[in-house]
């Protein structure tokens, strides 16, 4: 038995409907069994639960092997890095060791580490190490930023309003990876016992500025490649406006800094000599599977 906790966000219910496929007993740790429903195919076995509420843990995890984490509270209304993927990890770590889990796969962050600006790497890290003191095997995947997320976040507006929104200049390469390809290699660590106490940094096939984004998207919708940039001044200012009142739109912000200024770079080719069965998607393959189920629609 599974248990999948963080199933209806990007990834989950495209995990979820992986392990299915494989006959694999799975089960969803929600906290709104309602909103799980609708956002999951198939007659899947919900659990009630909150991982920041450790008493909450335990019934879901009786009979469970494996514990796959892919909570986060970093996002528009989330419940912020430290309350989700440091301490909500870190209950749910504790819960499986009482339980007598066998192996635990945590999905972190590439770049995630102690001393990181933003909060979210670094409560990423802290569950890592965390996690590697538990006494569990354990396997930590890497991912860079999603691509659904992103191409929703800069295309959505161009889509519906003729212009995208790019937060900063848009011109700094960065790496996106589609949450299918992050999904097989969570099923991969779950099937492959060699992934055991192993860190896997995993990434998509290109490196692309937002601007590339917002040409693509455009391209694939046959639209004029319109931008409007947000200022990195404004965005610095925005997120400190924030804090006190909208701590996610101020990390979303913090994330859209980071992104316009820092190296966030991944090179694929280890990850595709490594794993040569698994064809990294690309944005143009995003961009047009959206767009055929939108005039599908």
């Amino acid at each position: 038995m599974i248990l999948l906790a963080g199933g209806t966000g990007n990834l989950g219910p495209v995990l979820a409907k992986l392990l299915a496929s494989r006959g694999i007993p799975l089960r969803i740790l929600t906290r709104d069994t309602s909103r799980a429903r609708a956002r999951l195919a198939g007659n899947l076995e919900l659990v009630t639960g909150d991982v920041r509420v450790a008493s909450s843990l335990s019934p879901a995890l009786a009979g469970v092997d494996t514990v796959i984490s892919a909570v986060t509270g970093f996002g528009p209304g989330g419940d912020g890095p430290r309350e989700v993927d440091f301490e909500g990890n870190q209950n749910l770590i504790a819960a499986a060791v009482s339980a007598g889990v066998k192996h635990f796969v945590l999905v972190s962050i590439h770049g995630a580490r102690a001393d990181h600006p933003m909060n979210l790497y670094r409560a990423k890290f802290m569950a890592e190490e965390r996690l590697r003191a538990s006494g569990l095997d354990w396997t930590v995947i890497r991912p860079t930023a999603f691509m659904e997320l992103w191409a929703g976040i800069v295309g959505d507006s161009l889509l519906k309003g003729g212009s995208a929104t790019v937060f900063g200049r848009g011109q700094n390469p960065i790496n996106l990876v589609s949450v299918e390809d992050v999904a097989r290699f969570l099923e991969l660590a779950v099937v492959d016992p060699t992934l055991r106490r192993t860190i896997l940094d995993i990434g998509g096939p290109e490196n692309l500025t937002l601007n590339d984004v917002v040409a693509t998207i455009a391209t694939t919708n046959g639209l004029r490649p319109r931008a409007r940039h947000i200022p990195v001044t404004a965005l610095r200012v925005g997120a400190l406006l924030m804090r006190p009142f909208r701590a996610d739109l101020a990390g979303l912000i913090q994330a859209s800094l980071l992104m316009d200024t820092a190296d966030m770079r991944f090179d694929p080719a280890a990850l595709q000599a490594n794993y040569p069965q698994t064809r990294l998607i690309h944005l143009a393959d995003i961009a047009l599977a959206r767009r055929a189920t939108t005039v599908a629609a």
